[in-house]
């Protein structure tokens, strides 16, 4: 009886489907990899911006390795374009800049001399008999005078009075090189102190010649003619 009930029942039941036909539309079928219609999806950015340049022969392609020419430093003319000779860049300077000489060394090996007063040594002055020492260093410093090498020539002979200092011809010959190195005041007074020591009368007298040049180089001019009087004999 249970049966027949239920065979009833589901024979009813789809009946009643068949009486209604379905007038919607279909649901629509979502997949998840593809956007629901219908729905706003966000926009991709667009690509970016690529420069195109016409295509140029390997042989018509400017140059980028040239080196650009370097700034004038004196800021008189703007640098020439660059010649190119083979593999090889060359620059050439400005016509008012090349012909310009090379610049001079900024000191020379040794200060320049001027001779303010000259003193003739006496005709009859002779070299006294030295220490040997000091007497090779006394002709290699009359050497260096010669030479013009006043600043070596007063060195030599300050050593040689280092060992006779009491030899009042080495002062002579101290006060002759200041004199002709120009320091008038130096070789005046050098050669009163050989005066002091001396006792030849020639070398007396070349030291007042020296005096006399050194007074007359300062512009006492009456000291000047006293001395010249006593470098005569007089």
């Amino acid at each position: 009886m249970i049966r027949v009930l239920i065979a009833l029942f589901a024979a009813l039941s789809l009946g009643a489907c068949a009486g209604n036909p379905r007038t919607e539309p279909p649901a629509p079928v979502v997949n998840r990899g593809v956007a629901a219609q219908g729905v706003a999806q966000p926009q991709p950015p667009p690509p970016p911006e690529v420069e195109v340049y016409p295509y140029r022969p390997p042989g018509s392609a400017p140059d980028d390795s040239a080196a650009e020419p370097p700034a004038d430093p004196g800021g008189v003319s703007e640098p020439p374009p660059a010649q190119s000779a083979g593999s090889a860049t060359t620059w050439s300077l400005p016509a008012e800049r090349a012909t310009q000489p090379p610049a001079q060394a900024a000191t020379d090996a040794a200060p320049a001399q001027t001779v303010v007063a000259y003193a003739p040594p006496t005709a009859t002055a002779t070299t006294p008999t030295l220490a040997p020492a000091a007497d090779t260093l006394a002709r290699q410093a009359e050497q260096q005078r010669q030479a013009r090498d006043y600043v070596g020539a007063a060195a030599t002979l300050e050593r040689a009075l280092r060992i006779a200092p009491q030899e009042p011809y080495l002062w002579n010959r101290l006060a002759r090189v200041r004199l002709e190195q120009g320091l008038p005041g130096q070789a005046g007074n050098l050669a009163a102190r050989s005066n002091a020591l001396a006792s030849d009368s020639d070398l007396k007298q070349d030291n007042w010649a020296v005096i006399a040049a050194a007074r007359r180089a300062a512009g006492d001019l009456a000291g000047a003619e006293e001395a010249e009087r006593r470098a005569r004999g007089g």
